[in-house]
């Protein structure tokens, strides 16, 4: 069963989002925003289930937090894959851990200094 609903978007975004639509002849404009909603709670809302998943980080090249704070979470973060683009540093950090842990460490890293960008993906939760 569905619910339908209502939401207001600024025009700028509703334009792109009809471009995108037209380009990609996609017809379906609902299942976009159930998509976009269940990513959305995936990243955010906690849990008490194990998952596996990958943190996305873009930091300032000198921001020395991002390390420190690695070697301090190594228990939840299992391997590190890091290139450099001009000044910057762009991580993908695999992740393992209860998912209300992995919220919240992805909440820490986006606080440390220089860090640019962080996104949480839930890859898949432990069998």
């Amino acid at each position: 069963m569905s619910e339908k609903i209502s939401i207001s978007i600024p025009r700028e975004l509703y334009e792109r989002l009809e471009r995108y639509l037209k380009e990609k002849q996609i017809v379906d404009r609902s299942k976009i925003f159930q998509i976009a909603i269940r990513n959305f709670l995936d990243e955010n809302e906690s849990s008490d289930t194990f998952v596996y998943g990958i943190i996305n980080l873009v930091y300032d090249e000198d921001a020395s937090e991002v390390t420190k704070f690695q070697h301090e979470h190594e228990d939840k973060i299992i391997s590190v894959m890091h290139i450099h683009v001009g000044n910057e540093c762009i991580e993908a950090l695999a992740v393992k851990g209860k998912k209300r842990d992995l919220v919240e460490l992805t909440a820490k890293l986006s606080q440390l200094k220089g860090v640019k960008k962080v996104r949480f993906i839930v890859s898949t939760p432990e069998t």
